[in-house]
C-alpha cells in the first residue's frame, strides 16, 4: 500500500494531518467506532481533563487495531469530537498529544472533521475520537 499526504497552497502544513491523502493498493480497511475516556463500567478516567481523556481514547483504540495487527502507521483518517467546554488552549494541547501519537508515522493521515457540540452522551465525557486504518 502506498499512502502520499498532500498539502494545499493557500493552507498551513500542519504537524496533524495531511489536507489530502492518496491511498493506492489498500486491500483492507479497519474502522474503529468512536470511542470516549470510559472504561467497561462506563467510568470516565480523567474527569475535567480532555487532555487526558484524548491520550485515554488513543491508547484505547490502540489495543483495539492492534488485535487485527494494524499499527499507528496504518492510520489514514481521524475524525474528532469535542464538547463546547473545551478551551482552545486545550483544544491545541489535544492536537500536540495527537502529533505525539503519530510522530513516527511515515505518511501523516488525513484530519475529518473537527466537530465542537453541546456535549456527548455522559456528561463526564469531553472528547470522542475515531480512527480509519488500512493496509
Amino acid at each position: 500500500m502506498k499512502r502520499t499526504g498532500y498539502e494545499h497552497k493557500n493552507l498551513s502544513t500542519l504537524p496533524w494531518f495531511h489536507w489530502g491523502l492518496n491511498v493506492e493498493g489498500a486491500k483492507e480497511f479497519f474502522f474503529v467506532t468512536g470511542q470516549c475516556d470510559y472504561d467497561k463500567d462506563s467510568v470516565t478516567k480523567h474527569m475535567n481533563d480532555p487532555v487526558g481523556q484524548a491520550r485515554h481514547i488513543l491508547q484505547q483504540m490502540e489495543e483495539t487495531y492492534a488485535q487485527a495487527g494494524y499499527t499507528r502507521d496504518n492510520i489514514i483518517k481521524i475524525n474528532w469530537c469535542v464538547t463546547k467546554d473545551v478551551t482552545e488552549v486545550q483544544t491545541t494541547e489535544i492536537l500536540d498529544v495527537w502529533a505525539d501519537f503519530i510522530k513516527d508515522n511515515e505518511v501523516k493521515p488525513m484530519g475529518g472533521t473537527w466537530k465542537r457540540i453541546h456535549g456527548l452522551i455522559h456528561p463526564n465525557m469531553m472528547v470522542e475520537l475515531e480512527v480509519v486504518l488500512a493496509r
